[in-house]
């Protein structure tokens, strides 16, 4: 409870920093329920009327879950306002920055990335299913204190209709953008979900699946479950372990490739140093144009910014002169990455950097462990607004597959440029970088991480 409480204090303050200038609402108030809404659901005492029962993992059936869009509670809400969306992408950013650092402790691995928004969205779904004080903790966590005298608690259909605002402006599909979002359900064959919560969610990804399995047979359990989302996610996905005394799973996948513009892949491999003495030979990308850029002598550290599409764009940022990436992330700040930004100069450059293709996945239980929070999602929690049996929440996935490759443009039109333009600054990423995609609109984070190597897979 005492960590919550400094939960509380930490995001008032941060929120309260982002609302210079302009007057103040609370949150909870963008996001709060309206009084007759609020009333109503008082006097509710949330029995579950109808049941969804999920399809067997292991039908051969074709139908989708994604059928349940027709029928889903989201869309009757309007797609959140700007004020809600920048409200929303403040949260977002600080709960994601606080998982970011507590990530440093758990995953000592080379390269690591998280989806802020992924981890944001994936508690919310939780928080849609919750009663009792687990609503109310989850409603903490994820930043809505309450104010004022009212019993109500945050409407999170609302919360989700901003939260799909920010992700259809950061899978802003056009040529140089592949992006997709899957959701898997897994559960207990004698569970059976809340048609209304399962309907709820149905717009929060852009694939949406529940199956039931029975988790107490482990070793086929997870042969099926890996073979599900093996033919519906990247190659790589895939469960080592699942919780057999558990009667609820949660996966969240997101797939994000993209192209950097006017670039084309240099002919032989290239060095990447993953250590000062140990270097590997990795594909590279070259691009020569104009570079928001800053070389940072005194933090020793280069910092490039990449468009990838009209909204989408990476913040690419290498240690220099003997720095290294620990001393960076260290020294991370929630106003860190706006500094950056904003410190940054156009500079033509031609920028070598590695073809990338990178997996992280984590369980949001290990990292609430972390974080003194353990039983949030845990036997106690209380899950009635999700089914009329007992959940037992076992693995909570978030997976990122990241990938960054070349345009295939003409070298020999790069080198013409080169030739008959200005003379370009040479910047290599050739060492361990931080990279940090964002939505240039709302400032959203879409995953940021290290990359310590330019194809590992946690």
């Amino acid at each position: 409870m005492m960590y919550l409480q400094e939960v509380v204090l930490f995001l008032t303050a941060c929120i309260g920093l982002s609302a210079c200038n302009r007057v103040y609402v609370h949150p909870f108030n963008l996001f709060a329920y309206n009084k007759s809404e609020c009333e109503k659901l008082q006097s509710l005492n949330h029995t579950i009327e109808k049941m969804f029962i999920p399809t067997p993992i292991d039908s051969k059936t074709k139908t989708e879950d994604k059928s349940l869009k027709v029928k889903t509670h989201l869309e009757k809400h309007q797609l959140g306002n700007s004020e809600m969306v920048s409200t929303l992408t403040s949260l977002i950013n600080n709960l994601g920055f606080r998982a970011f650092k507590q990530l440093r402790g758990i995953h000592k691995s080379d390269s690591g990335l998280i989806s802020y928004t992924n981890l944001y969205g994936s508690l919310l779904s939780f928080y849609l299913g919750a009663l009792g004080n687990t609503s109310a903790n989850l409603q903490t966590l994820l930043g809505f204190v309450q104010s004022g005298a009212t019993n109500c608690s945050t409407n999170g259909l609302k919360v989700a209709s901003g939260l799909k605002s920010i992700d259809s402006l950061l899978f802003s599909k056009d040529a140089n953008i592949e992006a997709l979002k899957t959701t898997c359900i897994f559960v207990s064959p004698t569970v059976f979900l809340s048609e209304d919560f399962v309907n709820d969610l149905t717009s929060s990804a852009d694939h949406f699946y529940v199956r039931s399995v029975d988790f107490t047979d482990s070793i086929n359990a997870l042969n099926s479950i890996n073979e599900f989302l093996g033919e519906r996610l990247s190659k790589k996905s895939g469960l080592s372990s699942i919780d057999a005394t558990s009667n609820f799973m949660y996966t969240s996948h997101i797939h994000f490739k993209g192209k950097v513009s006017k670039s084309f892949l240099i002919p032989e491999l290239q060095h990447f140093w993953i250590e000062p003495n140990k270097k590997i030979l990795v594909p590279m990308i070259s691009v020569t144009g104009m570079f928001p850029f800053r070389d940072d002598t005194i933090a020793n550290q280069i910092i490039v910014k990449i468009s990838l599409s009209e909204n989408d764009f990476l913040l690419l940022v290498q240690p220099t002169n003997g720095n290294t990436l620990e001393n960076i992330e260290s020294s991370l700040t929630l106003n860190t990455y706006s500094n950056w930004l904003n410190s940054l100069t156009n500079r033509y450059i031609t920028l070598s950097l590695p073809k990338l293709e990178i997996e992280s996945s984590l369980d949001i239980q290990d990292l609430l462990t972390s974080m003194q929070l353990s039983d949030l999602l845990r036997k106690k929690a209380d899950f009635s607004k999700i089914s009329k049996e007992d959940i037992n929440v076992g693995k909570v996935i978030n997976t990122v597959h990241f990938e960054l490759e070349d345009s295939a443009a003409d070298p020999n039109d790069v080198q013409n440029v080169q030739k008959n333009d200005k003379e370009s600054l040479t910047v290599t990423f050739n060492n361990p970088f931080i990279a940090a995609m964002f939505e240039g609109t709302t400032k959203a984070l879409l995953l940021i991480g290290r990359v310590g190597n330019p194809v590992h897979t946690i």
